[in-house]
C-alpha cells in the first residue's frame, strides 16, 4: 500500500515526492519514502525510506523549504494502530465510523535536511498531542508569516499554526462543519486574505475565509463541489487563477476532478483526471516556477501517480 503523497519544487529546481506505505493502513511497519526527481530530465530516482519508527506507523509526510533548509514534517501512530481488517478497508470503514488508537493518537514531528533532502537530521518533536495531524503543504504568506495547516482527528476540526521562522508558533481556528471537517487547504487570494478548503463527512466540499492572515476564521459554509470525505488540494495559479483537485462524488473515491476558478472559489470549470473504478485520492498540486502543474495522488491504493499539465 501507498498512500498521502506530497510534492515540492526545490530551490535548486528539483522536485522531491514523499508518501507512507506499509502493508496496510495504520500497520507497524508503515514507513516514509522520498523520491527525487531531476529538474531538467524529470527522471526519478528510486524511492528510499527516510523514516521508520520501530514497530510504529509513520505517516501524513508534508515538506517544506524554508531559509536554505528542507523541513519534512510527519506524523506517527502512538496508540498501537488499526487491525489489519479495518486498516485494509481504511477509507470505506471511515464512512460509517471514526475507528480509535490511530491516527487519532498521533505526534507531529519533524527532521531537518540541509542538503536538498540527500541526508536529514535527528526528530524533533512538534507537538506532543494525541490527535493532531498534517496533510497539506504548509504556505509562505505576504507579509513574511507561514502558515501550517493542521486538524484534530478526535473532534473532527481544522486548526492553523502561524509562525514567522517555523518557531514560536500561534494556533488559530478550531473550526468545524456540522458532521466535523479535516485536512483544510489554505490559499492567500489577497494580501491578508486567505481561503480554506476543507474536506468534510458533510457530503460537500466547506470553505472559510480569514481577512487577517488567518488569526481569525469565518464560519464555514459549503460549496457546490462534492466530497465522500476524501483529501483535496488547492493552489493558485501566477495569474490568480484557482486549482483544486478533488473525488467529484458523495461516496466514492473515483473521479478524481480538477476543478478552475478565475472567480476566487465562487464558480468551477471541472474536469476529471481519473474515472475508473479504484481509489484515486489524497492529491497534493503545486505550480511550478515554469508556469507548469505538478500532481501525485494515490493510484488504487498500490502506487502513487505523477501527472504534470498545463493549464491554458
Amino acid at each position: 500500500m501507498s498512500h498521502c503523497s506530497n510534492i515540492l519544487e526545490l530551490s535548486n529546481g528539483d522536485f522531491v515526492v514523499v508518501w507512507y506505505a506499509g502493508a496496510y493502513e495504520t500497520s507497524p511497519d508503515e514507513v516514509i519514502l522520498m523520491s527525487r526527481f531531476n529538474h531538467s530530465s524529470l527522471k526519478g530516482e528510486e524511492p528510499r525510506i527516510i523514516v521508520d519508527t520501530p514497530g510504529k506507523a509513520d505517516g501524513n509526510p508534508v515538506a517544506f523549504e524554508y531559509d536554505g533548509k528542507l523541513y519534512l514534517f510527519y506524523v506517527t501512530i502512538e496508540g498501537g494502530g488499526l487491525s489489519p481488517e479495518t486498516g485494509r478497508n481504511y477509507s470505506e470503514v471511515i464512512r460509517h465510523s471514526a475507528p480509535k488508537g490511530g491516527w487519532d493518537t498521533c505526534s507531529i514531528k519533524y527532521r531537518v535536511s540541509y542538503d536538498y533532502g540527500n541526508s536529514f537530521g535527528e526528530e524533533t518533536i512538534f507537538r506532543k498531542y494525541g490527535g493532531w495531524m498534517i496533510r497539506n503543504k504548509l504556505l509562505s504568506l505576504s507579509n513574511g508569516e507561514i502558515i501550517f495547516p493542521l486538524y484534530d482527528e478526535v473532534n473532527w476540526s481544522a486548526i492553523f499554526g502561524i509562525s514567522k521562522k517555523l518557531e514560536d508558533w500561534h494556533f488559530t481556528g478550531w473550526i468545524t462543519t456540522p458532521k466535523g471537517c479535516i485536512q483544510p487547504a489554505v490559499v492567500e487570494i489577497e494580501e491578508g486574505h486567505l481561503l480554506c478548503f476543507l474536506r468534510t463527512r458533510d457530503g460537500f466540499i466547506y470553505r472559510s475565509e480569514s481577512y487577517d492572515y488567518g488569526r481569525v476564521w469565518s464560519s464555514p459554509g459549503p460549496t457546490s463541489l462534492k466530497n465522500p470525505n476524501s483529501g483535496i488540494d488547492v493552489i493558485k495559479l501566477a495569474d490568480g487563477r484557482l486549482v483544486i483537485v478533488f473525488n467529484n462524488s458523495f461516496d466514492q473515491r473515483t473521479p478524481l476532478s480538477v476543478g478552475i476558478s478565475a472567480d476566487k472559489g465562487e464558480n468551477w470549470e471541472i474536469f476529471n483526471l481519473e474515472t475508473e473504478e479504484g481509489e484515486y485520492s489524497y492529491p497534493s498540486i503545486i505550480q511550478s516556477r515554469d508556469k507548469l502543474i505538478h500532481l501525485v495522488y494515490t493510484y488504487k491504493r498500490e502506487t502513487i501517480k505523477y501527472v504534470i499539465m498545463k493549464i491554458d
